[in-house]
């Protein structure tokens, strides 16, 4: 059966790349399309993205997206383009605050630490991700959120969804390669009230969106992480987590492509 599927991530070659989950966000997106998915993509609007190089366009509907969460107003826009030499469309947000003066290495200084707003800056970003689907006039069947950037989305959808009936029938998938002990939300930091996350004790990223998500899969690569998360107890609110080892694949992901289609089948 096609899904519509909205693939959210924070780096996407050719455009920012700081891991190898960049290549991933262009291999999973469009393996999926090929199996005749109507599949989207989104990601920031770094301010180093060349827009005439990708051939950015202003879509009307997305020029500006007002939204509110927990009486705070907020505002962002998108444009939209396609994968080079691919039919695979790409969402950028933009909101020049929150991303507009980010250096390519995206989430750390370049001293190599961890920016101190990485909390609110992906916070707002898991939220307009989720705001702007009435924009667009498309609801996905499935939302792959790929990495702790985007692991407040199965939280915010939860919370989003008891309102808007639109949002209710979506399933939320989260996928980590690492066990990012740097990226932990500091609740007092964060632009909406996060009340009910208080149960998960260190806020660490992996938690929350696993905690959330319909599914959870680990994807091992050259750091061998899952054994190592799975010690951490990081999974033990999941509903439903597995793993898969990349570990010799040689940069093909076919692995984690037909796990991935195995789990949207059972959700």
């Amino acid at each position: 059966m096609v899904k519509k599927i909205f693939y959210i991530n924070s780096e996407m070659e050719p455009f920012a790349s700081v891991s190898n989950l960049a290549k991933l966000s262009v291999d999973i997106p469009l393996g999926l399309q090929e199996k005749g998915n109507d599949v989207r993509c989104l990601m920031p609007k770094y301010g180093f993205i060349s827009e005439r190089k990708y051939i950015l366009r202003e879509v009307i509907r997305l020029k500006e997206i007002f939204f509110s969460y927990d009486d705070i107003d907020y505002e962002c826009s998108a444009k939209s383009a396609f994968l080079p030499q691919s039919r695979l469309q790409v969402y950028f947000l933009e909101n020049k605050d929150k991303f507009g003066e980010l250096n390519n290495l995206l989430f750390k200084s370049k001293n190599g630490r961890f920016l101190p707003d990485n909390d609110i800056r992906f916070a707002f970003y898991s939220l307009a991700a989720i705001k702007m689907l009435p924009n667009l006039f498309w609801f996905p069947n499935v939302i792959i959120c790929n990495g702790w950037t985007s692991a407040l989305v199965p939280f915010l959808l939860k919370k989003l969804s008891e309102k808007n009936k639109d949002l209710t029938k979506i399933k939320t998938i989260y996928l980590t390669n690492s066990l990012n002990k740097d990226v932990l939300y500091d609740s007092s930091n964060l632009p909406f009230n996060v009340e009910t996350l208080k149960e998960i004790k260190s806020y660490n990223l992996n938690q929350i969106g696993c905690a959330y998500s319909n599914a959870s899969i680990i994807i091992d690569d050259e750091e061998k992480v899952s054994g190592n998360i799975m010690k951490s107890n990081i999974f033990k609110n999941s509903k439903s987590c597995s793993s898969v080892n990349l570990t010799n694949s040689n940069g093909d992901s076919i692995a984690l492509l037909n796990e991935i289609e195995k789990v949207i089948k059972a959700l």
